[in-house]
Order: C-alpha cells, then structure tokens, then sequence
C-alpha cells in the first residue's frame, strides 16, 4: 500500500523517503504488504500541543508515533461473496476483501529535526531518516525504557539505516550508468 502524506510545513519534503524506507521494512517482512502509514509534518506550536495533550509534555519534540493496532472489522457492503465454484474456496462462505491495514500515523516536526542534524553533525536528510526510523520502530512494539530494549532499538536503527542508504546508492549508480 504505502504512505499517505501530508505536509502542513513550507519545507519541501518528498513523500518518496518516507515511501521507500516504508516499502524496504515492508520488503524485510516486518510490515504487512497491504499495511500503510500516514506521515504528518508539522511545526513546533502544533507538534507541542499535541505532545502537551496527549503525553503531559509542554515541549516541542521532534517525532510523536501512533500505533493503530484495532483491527477494523468489515461493513456487509465490503464483505464479497465467494461462489462455490471458485477453485481457492470451495466453502461458499462470504469472505472480507482484503482491508488494508492502517499501520499507524507519525508526525514529524521537520524545524525540529533539522536543528538536531545541526547539532549531531549530521546532514537534514540523514536526521529526517533516522527519526522516521525511530517512529517506525516504536510502532513495532520497540521502546527505550532501559538500556537493554534502548541498545535494541538503535542496533535496528542502524541496520535499517544502513539498509535503506545502500539501497539508495545503488539506485542512484543504475541511474547514472542507465542500467
């Protein structure tokens, strides 16, 4: 499925990074293939009333992630009869469509991040990367409550990380050389 993106800031920010790092963790297995995501960008005022509200923090940070974890059961309209003679089922039964699933929603605050990748050294795409990461990460049950499960999460962090820039090279080289 995919991304779904919008982008409520004046940076200009493809839908195609957050897509293609989606698509790779889909590709690993990790993520249904039906499953999709929405991605929000945000400023600093909206990113910390959302973070007030919700989690008694009156500060701006820099991702806030929302696992969508409730299965949404099917309307009769959406539910598809499946005839006797259909060789997959031979049951009759009335079967849902395949539903795709609402993996979660992630709003990034792009001011934020890009005063991070200043401070860490880092390029803007690279920190813009690493936090969508992060996001995604926790979406999948990952946490950093002690340093074990934190020691978990940044060893996945790099190996998606770096995943997702070698994939990225390698496309820009077939570019280049138009193959």
């Amino acid at each position: 499925m995919g991304v779904e993106f919008v982008n409520l800031t004046q940076y200009k920010i493809s839908k195609n990074l957050f897509q293609d790092i989606f698509q790779l963790i889909q590709e690993e297995g990790i993520i249904k293939k039906e499953a999709f995501i929405e991605v929000v960008l945000i400023g600093q005022n909206r990113i910390r009333n959302i973070n007030k509200r919700l989690r008694g923090k009156n500060q701006v940070t820099d991702i806030l992630s929302f696992a969508f974890s409730e299965v949404k059961k099917p309307t009769k309209k959406e539910l598809q009869f499946t005839p006797l003679d259909n060789k997959e089922n031979l049951t009759g039964f009335i079967e849902p469509p395949k539903i795709p699933q609402n993996f979660g929603e992630i709003l990034l605050c792009p001011s934020r991040i890009k005063k991070q990748a200043k401070r860490f050294k880092k390029t803007f795409k690279e920190e813009l990367t690493l936090v969508f990461i992060h996001g995604l990460l926790h979406l999948l049950g990952y946490d950093h409550k002690d340093t074990k499960s934190t020691k978990e999460m940044r060893k996945r962090e790099k190996e998606i990380l770096s995943s997702y820039f070698k994939s990225e090279k390698l496309t820009k080289i077939k570019k280049e050389n138009k193959i």
